[in-house]
């Protein structure tokens, strides 16, 4: 009986190794480095598999590094592994489970992620969270409200050009609000050129 307990045992475990859906875990959060990354007491940094929230000065990256904070910090999670296992940064890719709630999808059903439609290959949740990024975008939630957030803002420009416009600039209204960002000080500023159509006169 005992040996027949083991054999089962052993064929469970084999069978969890080769199950690319087995999570990995616990392991607790200590720090969250923005909106998709964070670090695990393991010593790994984990970059969130599929999604993309807003960099440093682009609209919407307090509120997606805050709610990432409120979902995981000091947190036991659980790890689940996608199609490609480490980033070229080095980070390891994973989809991340917080209280049996699937973080990475949260972020994007409430508008502080978008889905990273160039590695769509490469993640195997890319339809189910395609689905729940439309539905943000038709309430436009979160990132997705950015274009009406530009009144907020002293100085708009793309993450993509050294050119800053103002908020009503014909220019302005053409940047993708995933390459939006918000500059609220003329000393974030200073180190770009003004638009020559709407700020001539700077």
């Amino acid at each position: 009986m005992k040996r027949e307990v083991l054999l089962l045992a052993i064929l469970v475990l084999l069978i969890l190794g080769c199950n690319n859906n087995a999570l990995e875990g616990p392991f607790k959060v200590t720090n969250v480095v923005d909106g998709d990354t964070l670090d695990l007491n393991n010593s790994k940094r984990v970059r969130l598999s599929g999604i993309n929230t807003p960099e440093t000065g682009e609209c919407y990256y307090e509120e997606a590094k805050d709610k990432l904070t409120g979902l995981v910090l000091g947190k036991d999670v659980f790890l689940e592994r996608d199609k490609t296992n480490i980033d070229k940064y080095g980070r390891t890719l994973r989809y991340i489970y917080s209280d049996g709630v699937l973080v990475n999808s949260v972020l994007v059903q409430e508008g502080f992620a978008r889905v990273f439609d160039n590695y769509k290959q490469d993640t195997k949740k890319y339809e189910e969270l395609k689905a729940m990024e439309e539905t943000a975008k038709t309430n436009k939630l979160g990132i997705w409200s950015c274009e009406e957030r530009k009144e907020s803002c002293l100085y708009v420009g793309s993450k993509k050009s050294k050119t800053y416009h103002s908020p009503d600039c014909k220019w302005a209204k053409r940047i993708k609000p995933e390459n939006l960002v918000c500059y609220k000080t003329e000393s974030e500023v200073e180190q770009l050129t003004p638009c020559a159509t709407c700020l001539q006169n700077k």
